[in-house]
């Protein structure tokens, strides 16, 4: 067969490229948005100890401030690849959104910190009512408002919601412009760390076990399977770095998310780092469904999703198949 002409191949070239059809052959190489979290420590390591290389790939790691504009990033084209708690990907699984969730590799218990402003609550909690309380809208701190104040009796609808930025949250609280806030790590050791002896954590238990998972956009996913197990296979040789290794893990972490060291070491055990797809995932997507359904933040024109049609285990059992219950397709 003759090859084609080389003139005719470097048009073809130019002329896709111009049209964008050959995005795929060209970016192989997955464009991954990283939350600036605690919770992303995994991908950190795996970048300072070139795990990623080893295991024949080279992302490119596009930090942003929250798993929702880490999804919006992929969603929009600017990553193939993103991470996120599980509240907001339950809130593109409602809009049918083309993307994937591929594992979990971190959870948390309390990386969701209530900072309130001592003043306000001297003649008890009940006294948030009418409050003015910032939160991220659609995500994790959205849920876990809603979770504490009904923990405390208090009708999430009765007080002040007050939606910013995450980055927002604690110079607002420091300024007075809300009487509270509800914000992920670094974003709560910051509001803590502004306000001072001012302000201080409202104590609850563990109402909210939160997943940190790596999602995936279906076109890059179904086109690019040895990327995608290089990726979950760096990951899971950072997890085994970071449990042999804690306090280099932790150096990496103050580094990189630009938290204080001491304070890492106190909560560093309520960070529990491991590729899974747990069962108990679909039921915490279940409830949250329920709660969006029920608090009006999602159409009620919208039918109510099956989850498990936007989860695929089949990457996660080449790599650590004990990890994944029977129930993922």
């Amino acid at each position: 067969m003759p090859k084609p002409h080389p003139f005719r191949r470097i048009f073809t070239m130019l002329f896709c490229a111009l049209a964008g059809l050959c995005s795929i052959a060209w970016s192989s190489e997955p464009r991954i948005a990283v939350s600036k979290s605690p919770l992303s420590l995994p991908f950190y390591v795996a970048r300072e100890k070139n795990l990623f290389a080893r295991h024949k790939v080279q992302p490119a790691l596009v930090e942003c401030l929250g798993g929702s504009r880490c999804i919006k990033e992929m969603i929009e084209g600017r990553a193939d690849m993103a991470t996120a708690s599980e509240l907001p990907f339950m809130f593109e699984v409602f809009e049918g959104r083309p993307i994937t969730l591929i594992a979990t590799f971190a959870t948390n218990k309390d990386d969701m910190k209530f900072v309130v402003r001592k003043e306000i609550i001297k003649g008890g909690v009940k006294a948030l009512v009418g409050k003015r309380i910032g939160f991220v809208n659609k995500t994790a701190s959205h849920y876990y408002k809603d979770l504490l104040l009904l923990y405390y009796g208090i009708d999430p609808q009765s007080i002040v919601a007050v939606p910013m930025l995450p980055e927002a949250l604690a110079m607002a609280l420091s300024k007075g412009e809300v009487d509270a806030v509800s914000a992920w790590e670094p974003w709560g050791y910051a509001a803590r760390g502004l306000g001072g002896n001012t302000v201080t954590v409202l104590d609850s238990p563990k109402l909210y076990s939160q997943t940190f998972n790596l999602l995936a956009n279906n076109n890059y996913r179904l086109t690019q399977l040895r990327k995608m197990t290089g990726v979950l296979a760096a990951l899971d040789e950072a997890i085994q770095f970071i449990k042999k290794n804690p306090a280099e893990a932790r150096q990496i972490l103050a580094r990189d998310v630009g938290m204080d060291p001491e304070t890492i070491k106190v909560v560093w055990s309520d960070y529990q780092f491991e590729l899974t797809l747990q069962q108990s995932l679909v039921t915490t997507l279940q409830g949250q469904a329920r709660w969006a359904r029920g608090e009006g933040h999602v159409s009620q024109s919208l039918a109510d999703p099956e989850f498990l049609h936007f989860i695929d285990s089949s990457l996660l059992r080449k790599i650590r198949p004990n990890a994944v219950d029977f129930v993922y397709p």
